[in-house]
């Protein structure tokens, strides 16, 4: 037999197959960005009185924190225990103690495209994770010390879990008992998400669920319930903390419609028409027989954002209504990312692609300036303690004292500014405390006003008072002149006033 080899005809090696990229890249590039947008500037606006109350607890010995739980604030302590170990390692700066926030928000975009990509393919994806991102409530709690972002994360990872699971038939343990701890970590988290629940309800039925997947979560359900109810009575307990939301007109239809997730009218109208849009869509294509391609999946993504996004606020606003003073808008973050979800979708839906182009375009110019907003000194409630404790601390002397008003409530109290900005008063002495707040089982420290407490001025010849307003600290001051001190110096910031007082010359 004669081998013949044609030389002029070299073998063709196939080329190698493309490899297809890890399903996990997407979203992990998505946490990366929405983390980094999300952490711009958070350590520039000062820091109001909820962060207060994180900050000042996680500061706290671990045994005065576990005193102070059992009497008020169970609801967030599993928070303040989690800051606890992130300020040990990373301290307490404004942007520190804000960062797990922002890194929160990342891990809520991821989960959001995870969503979107699971049910309406990845143009949707990366448009809800771009919009969820600029949904103001979200730029908010990225840049503040307290459970919210990390309440947002958990609640919207438990939502892509079950809506794996279901879609999947999953029937294995292991994954429900995950589904259950989450559950039970996003509870303990922050009480409120238990209602949560009551969404996942409607995704088994949205869904169309087997009956198997309705016993395991049943039944995942249920030792949630039961692993949570130790907590749920001990903060059923300390209700009266949030007693004073009956004096606030927190159920307005301004505070539910615009101020709840959006932050300004233009943003809501915006939001709110997108919202409507996806809600009329959904309805025709439940009523068109047979769907279109992906139509189907694309609808149920719609059910579930609006379940999220309605749901808890319904059954809060009951409860309110049944049981209050329970609702306020902040409360209700964690439903802050179904608002992105349906943004993305009745961008997608509009036609022709340039409508979607102008609709884009105008919920930037909407709501990036609004976002800037957020990222200045001010922008929490008018707060300016960074400002005060900049200003003392730039002239102050070895030996001053310092007085704060005390006739506001604990949580606009002057003297937060010692507790969150420190820096600045390290050459003063605190003139009205008596106990420092990590050794009491309250939130705050205990003062006493001047007068009561007349050693407090021996030897001092210059003293600093910081009042919410000129009028704030009369009786402090009426001691200081009594004393024979004099007003030689004021300073307004944006929502306090520094006033100095010297014995003596000036």
């Amino acid at each position: 037999m004669t081998t013949i080899i044609d030389l002029a005809r070299p073998a063709v090696t196939p080329p190698p197959a493309a490899r297809t990229p890890h399903p996990a890249l997407a979203p992990a590039l998505v946490a990366l960005g929405a983390a980094l947008v999300s952490g711009i500037a958070i350590g520039v606006p000062s820091m109001w009185g909820d962060e207060a109350a994180s900050v000042m607890s996680a500061q706290r010995p671990w045994d005065s924190l576990w005193a102070m739980a059992a009497n008020v604030d169970a609801v967030h302590v599993v928070y303040y225990a989690m800051l606890h170990i992130w300020i040990d390692v990373f301290g307490a700066s404004g942007f520190s103690v804000r960062l797990p926030s922002a890194l929160a928000i990342g891990a809520t975009a991821a989960g959001v495209f995870t969503l979107c990509r699971s049910l309406a393919g990845a143009r949707i994806a990366v448009i809800a994770s771009i919009a969820c991102v600029l949904v103001p409530r979200i730029g908010f709690m990225a840049a503040e010390a307290r459970s919210a972002a990390l309440s947002a994360a958990l609640v919207t990872w438990l939502t892509v879990l079950l809506v794996h699971l279901v879609r999947t038939g999953e029937t294995r343990a292991r994954w429900w008992v995950l589904y259950g701890g989450l559950l039970v970590v996003s509870v303990h988290l922050f009480l409120y998400t238990a209602l949560i629940a009551a969404v996942h309800l409607l995704i088994l039925l949205v869904l169309r669920a087997p009956r198997t997947i309705w016993w395991h979560w049943g039944f995942s359900a249920v030792l949630a319930v039961a692993a949570c109810l130790p907590f749920v009575i001990l903060t059923s307990g300390q209700h009266g903390q949030i007693a004073f939301l009956a004096r606030r007109d927190v159920t307005s239809p301004q505070a539910i419609l615009v101020g709840q997730w959006f932050g300004s009218l233009p943003i809501a109208i915006a939001a709110w028409s997108a919202i409507v849009i996806v809600t009329v869509w959904a309805v025709r294509s439940w009523r068109r027989n047979p769907p279109r391609a992906g139509e189907a999946d694309r609808r149920s993504l719609v059910w579930i954002a609006l379940a999220w996004l309605l749901i808890p606020m319904t059954l809060l606003l009951l409860a309110n209504a049944v049981a209050g003073p329970l609702y306020t808008g902040r409360y209700l973050s964690f439903s802050a990312p179904a608002a992105g979800v349906l943004i993305a979708i009745a961008i997608a839906l509009l036609r022709p692609r340039a409508a979607a182009v102008v609709a884009s375009t105008l919920i930037l110019l909407l709501t990036v300036p609004f976002a800037v907003s957020q990222r200045t000194e001010n922008a929490k409630f008018g707060s300016d303690w960074a400002q005060v404790s900049a200003y003392v601390g730039a002239h102050s002397q070895p030996g001053d004292g310092v007085v704060f008003d005390e006739g506001v409530r604990p949580s606009r109290k002057p003297r937060l500014a010692l507790r969150l900005y420190p820096d600045g008063f390290r050459d003063t002495a605190d003139l009205g405390l008596v106990r420092s707040f990590e050794t009491t089982a309250g939130l705050w420290d205990v003062v006493k006003p001047l007068e009561d407490l007349p050693d407090s001025l021996d030897g001092r010849e210059r003293v600093w008072v910081v009042a919410r307003s000129q009028k704030g600290t009369s009786d402090d001051e009426r001691t200081l002149r009594n004393a024979g001190f004099e007003l030689v110096d004021t300073r307004w910031f944006a929502r306090d006033v520094i006033l100095l007082y010297t014995k003596g010359t000036p």
